[in-house]
C-alpha cells in the first residue's frame, strides 16, 4: 500500500480522523509499528490522524520505510520510558528511587521539552533511523506494585532514535 492509498484509507475509516496539527506533548507511547533498522523520512506534506485507543487518543502521520513498508508512525514512541521490574514484578530501586529506561538518540535529544506539532514540522523531509535498543522487563499495565507476580511481568521495548541522511531539522544542533 503506498503512502497515497494508506492516507485515503484511514480518511474513509470511521475510527480514524484527520486533524490539523498534532495536540499533545512528546509522552511516553507504547504504539512503535517499526521494525528494529528501519528508517523513514518525514513527508512534507504529512496528514496527522488521531484513533481512539482504549480510553486514550494517539495521534500518527503514516510514513513509508526503508523497507517498503507504511505504517502508522506516533511520534510520542520518541519519548518513551519503562520502569524495570525485577522477575517477581516488582520495581528495580537505584539510590531509592524507581529505575527507569529512557529512548536515546540524537532525535530524542532534539524532542526533548519541545512541543509535538512545531518540532514534527521542523523535522519534515528528515530521516529518522529507529532501532532496538533493549526489551526492558516491565509490570503489566494496571497492576499495583504490591500485587504483582511473576505473571503479571511483561516487556517493554525502549528504542534509539537517531537522524539519518544529510538533512537535520532548523534549531538542531549536534551533541
Amino acid at each position: 500500500m503506498t503512502l497515497q492509498e494508506k492516507n485515503a484509507a484511514d480518511l474513509a475509516n470511521s475510527q480514524k480522523e484527520a486533524v490539523g496539527s498534532f495536540s499533545n506533548s512528546f509522552r511516553s507511547s507504547t504504539l512503535v509499528n517499526l521494525e528494529s533498522g528501519e528508517s523513514f523520512v518525514i513527508p512534507e506534506n504529512y496528514q496527522v490522524f488521531k484513533r481512539k485507543i482504549g480510553d486514550r487518543t494517539a495521534e500518527y502521520i503514516n510514513v513509508t520505510t526503508n523497507t517498503g513498508r507504511t505504517v502508522e508512525f506516533y511520534p510520542t514512541s520518541m519519548a518513551r520510558i519503562a520502569f524495570p521490574v525485577d522477575e517477581n514484578g516488582k520495581n528495580i530501586r537505584e539510590n531509592g528511587r524507581m529505575k527507569v529506561v529512557r529512548s536515546e538518540g540524537d532525535v530524542v535529544s532534539f524532542i526533548d521539552g519541545k512541543a509535538i506539532d512545531a518540532t514534527m514540522q521542523a523535522m519534515k523531509g528528515c530521516e529518522i533511523l529507529y532501532k532496538i535498543k533493549e526489551r526492558v522487563p516491565t509490570r503489566a499495565f494496571g497492576v499495583a506494585e504490591s500485587d504483582a507476580t511473576k505473571e503479571d511481568v511483561t516487556s517493554t521495548i525502549i528504542g534509539s532514535w537517531n537522524f539519518g541522511g544529510s538533512k537535520r531539522p532548523v534549531g538542531y544542533v549536534a551533541k
